[in-house]
């Protein structure tokens, strides 16, 4: 089937179903009753939502914030493979290749847990089976011992490449960050080239990769800054194709001398005015908290905005993506920040809705 612009795909079909899963989403009046309810009533509100099948699956053997994480993790997982394996033609290889995050999500999820000797419950906790490794496949990498270990298992797999080198600056550093940048870029490497830009609607969606790109740099140079270091190659650390900060750009940025000077910098650019409070709260705090969620909201926005322009397209099925994302999310912070007493007040703050 092509869909109004001649892409291959069962656009109609597809964003109907998703229309109809995004009407289950938790609604903002939901919310400050969530903030409300302690761990177990919050488990039993779940239990009443489309989260149903995994609480009620999961309910033997967890409990409190456990149940509560493993059961939102598996829902997203199981809704997002769903999508995919409705979905057809060009449609179906531009979700893969954009589901494929959550391989990476996944993979540095578990190389973290084994640098940091997490028990594999604390693991798989955070992992989000929802790419192309299935949850089999990850728990194997979980039951093996060492990063290395895990390394040597991924390097194996049909399809994913980790260069000698990056091995080599892991080696000789003693640090993830090589592995956790490299993965990053050779994602978005993938998706973007994946994107081949047939009609507008994937134009759009090709814009709104480039802004996550530019919204992914933006954080790790503040990162930079917060910790005060000017590496030597300041480039390495960067991911190419935004759609306004080029790596030349970027490693501008990353040298100039004090953040006063970034934030003067940036005031060109689009991200300026949605992002100027929380830059300034930065600069007085050095908290990138609100920063990180004023970004989040922006892309929130930016995904709603381009899925009404083409409702037939992949634009309202990345929108959906992103908005149960974020419940997940948000569910996820508020069930934490219960076990650990903060107030409905402190809470709110926290959330992307």
């Amino acid at each position: 089937m092509l869909s109004i612009w001649g892409s291959k795909g069962n656009y109609s079909y597809v964003t109907a179903r998703v229309k109809a899963k995004k009407s289950l989403l938790i609604s903002k009046d939901n919310y400050p009753k969530l903030l409300l309810m302690d761990l177990n009533e919050i488990g039993r509100f779940l239990g009443e939502t489309q989260y149903k099948v995994e609480m009620t699956e999961l309910a033997t053997k967890y409990d409190g914030v456990n149940l509560i994480e493993l059961g939102t993790s598996k829902n997203l997982a199981r809704v997002f493979t769903d999508i995919l394996e409705y979905s057809k033609g060009d449609l179906r290889e531009m979700l893969e290749r954009y589901l494929m995050r959550w391989d990476m999500w996944n993979i540095k999820t578990v190389l973290r847990g084994k640098y940091y000797g997490a028990s594999t419950e604390d693991i798989q906790e955070d992992i989000v089976a929802a790419g192309k490794f299935g949850e089999e496949y990850i728990n194997v990498l979980i039951s093996l011992e060492t990063v290395e270990d895990v390394l040597k298992e991924l390097r194996s797999k049909e399809g994913l490449v980790i260069p000698d080198e990056i091995i080599a600056e892991y080696n000789e550093t003693k640090t993830l960050a090589p592995l956790e940048d490299y993965l990053d870029k050779l994602y978005y490497d993938d998706v973007l080239e994946c994107v081949k830009c047939r009609d507008k609607a994937e134009r759009l969606f090709k814009q709104f990769l480039r802004k996550e790109v530019d919204i992914t740099n933006l954080m790790t140079l503040f990162k930079l800054k917060k910790e005060g270091l000017t590496p030597e190659r300041p480039e390495k650390y960067f991911i190419e194709g935004g759609e306004e900060l080029d790596i030349k750009t970027l490693v501008g940025l990353s040298k100039a001398g004090s953040m006063d000077q970034v934030v003067s910098d940036l005031t060109k650019y689009s991200y300026y005015a949605e992002t100027k409070e929380a830059l300034e709260e930065f600069k007085q705090t050095g908290s990138l908290a609100t920063v990180s969620l004023t970004m989040q909201r922006h892309l929130l926005r930016q995904s709603e905005k381009f899925s009404h322009i083409y409702p037939l397209s992949i634009l309202p099925i990345i929108d959906y993506m992103l908005r149960k994302k974020q419940e997940v999310d948000n569910i996820r912070i508020i069930a934490r920040c219960k076990e650990s007493d903060l107030g409905p007040d402190q809470i709110k703050k926290l959330l992307v809705m």
